[in-house]
């Protein structure tokens, strides 16, 4: 775990002070009208969860719920170069509405957000579905998650189903777009998808700035800006987008099957899936064009692979008690680039999960949740490629995920009360032994009020040898340690 040192003294934190209070005033007008909003929205939503009635007089219901947060965040660690990025204020809030009606149903899972400092906005749709009621099966037509896969949605690989990471210690998983079908029963399910379209995971938006590829976003990994061709002396590298038509990258269809044999709530069951649709990972294509000979210009342009991917969840559940082990093995296809051009290689994984859920419902009088889980990955390299398939000179990235031999313990509950108001602690922590790293997240939430929290947490990443696999993720980022905290309103 990466060292505070003495940036914590009292002056600085005096310093630090003073310019949260001066920024905080610049965005609590639009904190207060946003705050207004939702509170007109909680007192719709709670008169509109009673049964009503439409024109026809069939009956319909409503529901209406979600969360508003506000925080400040401190990265301990500077970038002189970017000042904007040491402190930012973040403003976020998530919607779900779900409606019953007497034919139909649809629901809507959205989240928006805006750092303050950045000048950065983000509008997210995490599920928007609509469905007939049907008595033995349910189809639905639009964006909608399901639990494809247990270790996926655990470590949030992205494999089954993309994710939106603006920050990527707090990954927001979206569903799969197209048409379901799921026959659910309490001892089995058989779930079908199948589209014509792809959505890929998100992430910071990335621009061009003098040459380079920058981003507003201390989790953006910028890539390499010099080669050596000749072992003598590198080349600078400038980049350049080259984007192609949404529809063209959104233009991929697919298919996916996923079948359950026993009850999740109680003994054994098993889960297994497979689907062929694109990558949620988009590859990066690029064209070498050496225009001097000390400068090398690259276009950068994003494209589409498909992949087979299959996982199977074997588990036990008795009680409050949880066992499961998970395989999951991901094949994409290679694609070749034209002439003069070079792509991104995913190999293929195979990745292994062991986990153990515990629920003390009685600990100190409190429900307590936790969590051990192991996971380990056999593959998952990037190599960048020219035509013929052979390997290129240069390499953007090197690995598909974040964690490959890693485990991770989570607790989490109410643990104290102050005033007799609940306290509610998150902790979980993670060592990968590949990267020779760890990483600690800590977050506090005491309720004055049932809607109302105060929030307090502290991110760490860390690992032991800078010079160890220094393109992982634990490496890359052990600079961005935090702070952070605010108030969230629940409704």
């Amino acid at each position: 775990m990466t060292e505070i040192r003495s940036s914590t003294s009292s002056v600085k934190v005096l310093k630090m002070t003073a310019r949260m209070g001066v920024q905080t005033q610049k965005f609590s007008k639009v904190a207060v009208c946003v705050l207004a909003v939702l509170c007109c929205l909680n007192a719709w939503g709670q008169s509109s969860s009673r049964m009503g009635w439409d024109s026809e007089g069939k009956s319909s219901r409503h529901r209406l719920y979600g969360q508003i947060r506000l925080e400040g965040i401190k990265y301990f660690t500077e970038l002189p170069d970017n000042p904007k990025l040491n402190y930012s204020q973040f403003l976020s809030g998530q919607l779900s509405y779900l409606r019953e009606g007497e034919w139909f149903d649809n629901a809507a899972d959205l989240s928006a957000g805006t750092f303050f400092s950045q000048n950065l906005s983000h509008f997210v749709v995490h599920e928007l579905y609509l469905s007939p009621r049907t008595s033995n099966y349910r189809f639905y037509l639009g964006r909608k998650k399901n639990t494809w896969s247990e270790m996926d949605r655990a470590w949030n690989l992205g494999l089954w189903q993309p994710y939106y990471e603006l920050d990527a210690l707090r990954p927001e998983a979206q569903g799969l777009t197209g048409l379901f079908l799921d026959v659910n029963r309490d001892n089995w399910q058989v779930l079908g998808f199948v589209t014509p379209i792809s959505i890929p995971s998100m992430g910071a938006g990335v621009r061009e700035e003098g040459g380079s590829l920058v981003s507003d976003s201390r989790w953006y990994h910028v890539p390499s800006n010099s080669v050596d061709f000749t072992n003598d002396r590198p080349m600078y590298i400038t980049y350049k987008f080259s984007i192609p038509e949404a529809a063209k990258l959104a233009g991929h269809g697919g298919y996916a099957l996923m079948a359950r044999a026993g009850n999740k709530e109680e003994g054994f069951w098993l889960v297994t899936g497979y689907a062929y649709k694109p990558t949620n990972q988009l590859l990066l294509k690029r064209n070498i064009k050496v225009a001097t000979t000390s400068t090398v210009g690259v276009i950068v342009s994003p494209d589409v692979t498909y992949h087979s991917l299959s996982s199977i969840d074997v588990g036990y559940t008795q009680g409050n008690l949880r066992a499961t082990l998970s395989y999951l093995q991901d094949n994409p296809e290679e694609k070749l680039p034209e002439t003069d051009w070079a792509i991104q290689r995913l190999y293929g994984l195979q990745a292994y999960s062991a986990a153990v859920d515990w629920t003390l419902p009685r600990f100190l009088s409190r429900s307590i949740f936790l969590g051990v889980n192991y996971l380990h990955v056999d593959g998952g390299k990037i190599q960048d490629i020219v035509s013929d398939g052979s390997a290129d000179d240069i390499n953007l990235y090197e690995q598909r995920l974040r964690f490959t031999d890693a485990i991770k313990v989570k607790v989490q509950g109410e643990l104290a009360r102050i005033s007799r108001r609940p306290l509610v602690t998150k902790f979980s922590y993670l060592y990968d032994w590949e990267q020779k790293g760890s990483m600690i997240n800590t977050e506090f939430l005491f309720y004055p009020d049932r809607e109302w929290a105060f929030v307090l947490g502290a991110d760490f990443l860390g690992a032991e040898e800078d010079s160890h696999n220094e393109s992982s993720f634990l490496n890359q980022f052990r600079a961005n340690d935090r702070v952070y905290g605010g108030m969230t309103y629940v409704f």
